[in-house]
């Protein structure tokens, strides 16, 4: 849908320019077109990345569609919480999780242990989560964000 976007605006632009002041605007239109292309770049990469990492240390509990087990292990699919609380998540991936949280309305009391994963691992699963079953986060979860997060 933001490729269309940008495409159409893209397109409005061709057609209107006539001044080379005009020319400009749409040489930073193209700019910022180009650094969205590598972000996305950079996201499917790390959301490739984190699926391997999400198979090998989550997928036990959480299963493979990110559903959990009721009452036991909160749902990733579809969470408000990972929406709501990304700080939060971050803390539990890396710090592990204990303590009554509630997650599409559901209260869950368990234990996640720390997962013993660095911080370009959890930047890794965490851009796969929210953008699987039914998430979407377009926003870049970084090593530098991760690193900023303390127990």
């Amino acid at each position: 849908m933001m490729k269309i976007t940008y495409v159409l605006g893209l397109t409005l632009l061709l057609i209107s320019c006539n001044s080379s002041e005009k020319k400009k605007e749409l040489s930073v239109v193209t700019i910022s077109e180009e650094n969205i292309n590598q972000q996305s770049s950079a996201l499917k990469e790390s959301i490739i990345r984190g699926k391997s990492i999400y198979d090998d240390f989550c997928v036990s509990c959480h299963l493979p569609n990110g559903k959990g087990v009721p009452k036991a292990f909160p749902p990733l699919a579809n969470s408000d919480y990972l929406k709501n609380n990304r700080a939060k998540s971050l803390k539990a991936i890396k710090y592990g999780q204990s303590g009554e949280i509630t997650v599409n309305g559901q209260k869950y009391n368990g234990v996640m242990s720390p997962l013993g994963l660095e911080n370009n691992e959890i930047a890794d699963v965490m851009n796969y989560i929210t953008n699987s079953w039914g998430n979407s986060n377009d926003k870049l979860t970084t090593v530098d964000e991760v690193s900023k997060i303390e127990p």
